[in-house]
């Protein structure tokens, strides 16, 4: 990640003087680039489609054949068959704005071992914490309250998480056509429970991303190949490479040790790192921010997935790009010099949105067990 200093070049502040800095609007390719450093260290942003919006709002049209068919028998075509109705999905990407402060203390400046490097080191810092504390928000956020921090209660008004209802939440909340993100073109996501047992159990073994059966033939089931069923084929069409699934590095340790114990070349080639982690073609790709303390998820339609209250987590199969970051290109960095405190306060303002393109290329596995 580059520093303030080269970020803000283009306005000729090239000396950086902690006092003197005067406040600072990046617009058009220069808030690009200062967004680019930042999100840039999440890891879901490497999968999720930026949109740069102008104004608070915009929308994403999606329009669909619907029911019924085009073609007919030459002899069977008249009036009556002419399309007229397609099916239209409309998504809003609002943008809401996050705001934050650091200080910069005269006396870590002057007695600081790291010297001039100190405030590199600090911007390096703060640019970190804002992707984690955004990629966070981004998948957990609930403005009803269902996966508030608190056993169940609502995200505090202080969280940013309570200003957005985040991609978990859409998918868990677009599985069927009276659900608030289901896609009235494309269809609803696609869950699966792997806590679910008895009669009518989507699994034969629940548990882990990786069961073994007890019994003869001892056979192994991989819950990364249900979600694959499960993942319509017009989606695939792209290729799996296009296909990504996102989880905990907890579940793909699991996974690993899965395949480890099985004796193979392809479990001694990952174990070993030879071979990055995925499930036939599809890459498996490490989230350290999605929570592996989640609540029981069987109270459909709502899906809960409560923070703190249980050991389980999640299970993401999505396509590159479908999940959307809006970015307002207005980012303010404005000092604000306290002569009493011997310090300059820094304040931080982004306005950002998000959403899902097609809920229906979604596949999510909640209530997941994980080796602690």
């Amino acid at each position: 990640m580059k520093d303030s200093k080269s970020l803000l070049r283009k306005k000729k502040l090239e000396k950086f003087n902690l006092i003197a800095l005067p406040t600072v609007n990046l617009l058009g390719e220069e808030a690009d680039h200062f967004l680019d450093c930042i999100v840039d260290q999440s890891v879901m942003k490497h999968y999720a489609r930026i949109v740069r919006m102008t104004k608070p709002t915009k929308y994403l049209r999606h329009i669909g054949f619907g029911a019924g068919q085009f073609l007919y028998p030459g002899g069977e075509f008249d009036e009556a068959k002419y399309k007229k109705q397609w099916t239209h999905n409309r998504i809003t990407l609002t943008t809401h704005k996050v705001r934050g402060c650091v200080a910069v203390f005269d006396d870590d400046l002057e007695e600081g071992i790291e010297g001039a490097k100190f405030k590199k080191h600090l911007m390096d810092i703060i640019g970190k914490q804002i992707a984690n504390e955004l990629e966070y928000a981004f998948w957990m956020g609930d403005t009803v309250g269902y996966q508030g921090n608190n056993g169940g209660t609502a995200w505090c008004p202080t969280d940013i998480e309570s200003l957005w209802d985040g991609w978990r939440y859409q998918i868990t909340h677009g599985e069927l056509s009276t659900q608030a993100y289901y896609n009235a073109v494309c269809g609803g996501s696609h869950i699966k429970r792997a806590c679910e047992t008895g009669s009518g159990a989507e699994w034969d073994l629940p548990g882990m991303i990786a069961e073994q059966n007890s019994a003869a033939p001892y056979n192994w089931e991989f819950k990364y190949h249900m979600m694959l069923k499960n993942m319509p084929a017009k989606y695939k069409t792209q290729g799996l490479g296009n296909m990504v699934f996102l989880n905990s590095d907890l579940v793909t340790q699991d996974y690993i040790g899965a395949l480890s114990a099985r004796a193979t070349a392809l479990g001694d080639a990952v174990f070993t790192g030879q071979m990055t982690p995925q499930y036939g073609r599809v890459p498996i790709v490490d989230v350290p921010l999605m929570p592996g303390n989640l609540g029981n998820d069987l109270l459909a339609p709502d899906y809960h997935g409560i923070i703190g209250i249980g050991d389980y987590t999640d299970v993401l199969l999505i396509p590159k790009n479908n999940l959307i970051v809006g970015m307002q290109k207005d980012i303010k960095i404005e000092p604000q010099r306290s002569a009493a405190d011997e310090a300059t306060y820094y304040f931080y303002t982004m306005k950002v949105a998000l959403a899902i393109e097609n809920v229906n290329a979604c596949v999510l596995t909640v209530c997941l067990t994980h080796a602690c």
